[in-house]
């Protein structure tokens, strides 16, 4: 426990939140990825909001970018000597923080998984206790994006569409991806599917996409595990005068709500990171302080969003964008 407000520097980025002066007060280190990503931003901003209405301290290290392990494993070795309450958790792939997160549990720290980052099964194998994962599972939401996609089609249920998944070895493009596939190929079987690692990156993601159109002229759609890659995918399909392609992207980011609203991305499976920042914190400080129990899965919601829903705001899940 800690009484008093301490700033530090940690990674790229630290965030404190307000805490009453010699009041106990609970401290909890979030280890996440790169503020670059939009996704991680609203993430922080609900870890910090929330810390602040609850009267708890919020310490938030960040990494330069989306391959930055180990200054991830750094970050987190660093927290640790702190002696939080809790760590959440953003890991870049399942095994990176795992000497960091045994010694966590070994000294009965709760640990909270943020979008299924991590592996339950790698994680309790090497003696990691995950009190609750918060998001979604991924192979669930590209499911949803991939019953959107057959929608959109309606009856022309063929032809080629690209699946875009993140950095070979981590969990989360990996399970959206194969949920995406696995759920087309019960829908429409006659769909083909090239999935590509476009590594998070918004520029590769366009190359890609871009290579993939000189094989495939006639691309029906684009499935991308997170926003950034939908959105390079974008780019090059106007590039090259395509305005027809079905893109969509997962996570519900502020540059591709704008890209929705301006009639440029299709759609995107909204993972709302701000309510999953600010529902983590929520549910360690009632486990704290009201002793709850608390369910393994913590799931946070996601809904397909479009242009109309923006414009009609008929899905209340939309409060929750940042």
């Amino acid at each position: 426990m800690k009484n008093h407000l301490t700033i530090a520097a940690l990674g790229a980025a630290v965030i404190v939140a307000p805490v009453t002066a010699g009041a106990e007060t609970l401290l909890y280190g979030a280890i996440l990825k790169t503020p670059a990503n939009p996704h991680w931003n609203a993430m922080t901003q609900g870890i910090e909001d929330a810390a602040e209405e609850l009267g708890v301290e919020a310490v938030v290290s960040t990494v330069a970018n989306e391959g930055a392990a180990e200054q991830q494993l750094n970050n987190c070795e660093t927290m640790l000597l702190r002696e939080p309450d809790a760590l959440i958790v953003g890991a870049i792939n399942s095994n990176i923080l795992l000497p960091c997160l045994k010694r966590a549990s070994d000294q009965g720290i709760a640990i909270v998984d943020l979008d299924y980052n991590l592996d339950r099964t790698i994680a309790e194998d090497a003696g990691v206790t995950v009190t609750f994962t918060a998001g979604n599972d991924g192979e669930s939401t590209g499911a949803v994006g991939a019953d959107f996609v057959a929608e959109q089609l309606v009856d022309d249920l063929s032809g080629p569409v690209l699946v875009l998944e993140g950095l070979p070895g981590n969990p989360v493009g990996a399970a959206r991806g194969k949920g995406f596939r696995d759920r087309m190929a019960e829908i429409a079987p006659d769909i083909g599917m090239t999935t590509l690692n476009g590594d998070w990156d918004r520029g590769k993601s366009a190359n890609i996409t871009n290579d993939t159109l000189q094989r495939n002229p006639d691309l029906k759609a684009v499935f991308a595990a997170n926003d950034t890659m939908a959105l390079g995918a974008t780019e090059a399909l106007l590039a090259a005068g395509l305005d027809n392609v079905i893109v969509v992207g997962v996570d519900g980011t502020s540059d591709a709500i704008q890209s929705i609203k301006s009639g440029r991305l299709t759609a995107t499976v909204g993972q709302f990171p701000y309510l999953v920042g600010k529902r983590s914190v929520e549910l360690l400080t009632e486990k704290f302080q009201d002793h709850t129990e608390l369910d393994s899965y913590q799931s946070t919601g996601q809904s397909v969003i479009t242009q109309s829903i923006l414009e009609d705001g008929s899905d209340e899940m939309i409060q929750y964008l940042r």
